[in-house]
């Protein structure tokens, strides 16, 4: 064989291998499709006992925490957009029974509420009995009404005493949160049956840590790894704690979850990172958890990988928040060699793409991954003019009717948000409620697109 034919017949071989890699990554991310029905007043025909429900943060709705490390950093000029501060918030620690009444308007059986623990251990080994009380009422009141809670116990803040000691990178963090959690679990055990232990952990390891956006605002890869160890231990430590005191609690995570593509389908490397970002992004918490092993890789991290048998049996439901659709280019000089762009469909007002197919994608990944209940704790849209809420929520409802009708057992949707609120560094600026807050009078009034989320209620 001549040289010229060996180089060609090498060539052909390369391209080949070539291709089929690129198909090979291309099936992990081959697009969902929603029928034209999505667009359409269609009947979902929810089975018995899914939740409809509205999703809100304490922090970012009831006003007056002071004691957390949020409400300090909020002091810091330039952080937070417009210079707004949490404050009175939306003023719902004296409003419960008004923003229960918006939720049997909009038809909601469900409602997922988190606790601050700043407000119920301000003082570190100190129990606030009047503030726990009040959680207690709140959830008489959600039982009342027929809407079912669920209870977050962590969703970012943190008291600053615990933060002065090194927030989730403290090495007694896990076990001052296990303690929490018992205390929860103690107080309002008999009315709570779902728990959530802990509010996307990568979003709070990213923005604290990498992009140093967020408190402790550093930037430090290291660091941030040892804060996402932190926060699996701490979830074991607060799983053990409740089914200690409630064997039958059902408990999981509510995990951010992003589509990551590659931004050209034809480019193996975008291919590769397109995966390991989403691997590592999407995957890294639950997959720590189901194989009890302590597992971080992605570029420019140092590499985790040590045995933590407690993790194991730790969930009993899959928590997907979903908002959006990334685009990946392989950009070296980037960090971690990525770059990332929204899709090229229709954008929010916090410029993310509106993607409902995504959603679908995410429940037949983790359909496929694990075999436990999934839950949608947060789907919604910044949408101040309203113009893309009646849409988005029939279309991301739909995505869920698809995969009912594929035998995946999907147990709710809770739709972010309520009300505005404070949307951490984005401020007041964001809007997500299916209520818009007038800041000054501080009403409640229907947002455009409410009478879509009511439509579709299963107590309709």
């Amino acid at each position: 064989m001549s040289w010229i034919r060996r180089i060609s017949f090498a060539l052909g071989a390369l391209v080949i291998a070539y291709g089929a890699a690129c198909l090979y990554f291309d099936r992990q991310h081959v697009p969902a499709e929603l029928a034209a029905e999505s667009r359409t007043a269609f009947d979902p025909h929810w089975p018995a006992g899914f939740l409809w429900g509205t999703a809100t943060a304490a922090h970012q709705v009831e006003g007056g925490n002071t004691h957390n490390d949020w409400a300090r950093f909020e002091e810091k000029p330039g952080v937070i957009k417009h210079g707004d501060k949490s404050g009175l918030a939306t003023d719902h620690w004296n409003r419960v029974g008004e923003d229960i009444g918006l939720m049997r308007d909009l038809g909601a059986n469900a409602y997922r509420m988190s606790i601050e623990w700043s407000r119920l251990e301000p003082v570190e080994g100190t129990w606030n009995d009047t503030a726990w009380q009040h959680y207690v009422g709140e959830l008489t009141q959600l039982r009342a009404a027929g809407i079912e809670p669920m209870v977050t116990l962590l969703h970012f803040t943190l008291p600053t005493w615990m933060a002065d000691r090194g927030g989730v990178t403290a090495p007694d963090f896990p076990d001052r949160f296990g303690r929490f959690a018992a205390e929860a679990a103690r107080r309002l055990g008999p009315q709570v049956t779902w728990w959530c232990t802990i509010n996307e952990p990568q979003v709070q390891m990213f923005f604290g840590y990498v992009a140093g956006m967020w408190p402790p605002a550093v930037k430090n890869n290291a660091l941030a790894v040892k804060a996402f160890a932190g926060m699996l231990r701490a979830h074991a430590k607060a799983a053990a704690a409740l089914r200690a005191v409630d064997p039958g609690a059902k408990i999981g995570v509510a995990s951010n979850m992003i589509v990551f593509q590659p931004a050209w389908r034809a480019n193996l490397l975008e291919q590769i990172v397109a995966s390991k970002v989403g691997n590592s992004f999407n995957w890294a918490f639950y997959e720590s958890i189901t194989h009890g092993r302590l597992t971080f890789s992605a570029p420019g991290f140092p590499s985790l990988d040590e045995p933590a048998p407690e993790l194991t049996g730790t969930l009993d439901w899959i928590g997907i928040n979903y908002y959006r659709r990334n685009l990946v280019n392989f950009a070296i000089d980037k960090p971690g060699m990525v770059d990332i762009a929204p899709g090229p469909g229709m954008l929010t007002d916090a410029g993310i793409e509106i993607y409902p197919e995504g959603l679908l994608a995410l429940i037949r990944d983790a359909h496929k991954r694990y075999p436990l209940p999934i839950l949608i704790t947060e789907n919604g849209v910044a949408d101040s003019a309203g113009t893309h809420r009646a849409l988005f929520i029939r279309q991301h409802a739909y995505a869920i009717k698809a995969a009912l009708a594929e035998g995946i057992d999907v147990r709710g949707l809770f739709h972010w948000s309520l009300v505005d609120n404070f949307e951490w560094a984005e401020g007041y600026s964001a809007r997500f409620g299916l209520y818009r807050l007038d800041r000054a009078t501080l009403k409640r009034t229907a947002a455009p697109g409410a009478e879509e989320f009511r439509r579709l209620a299963p107590a309709r």
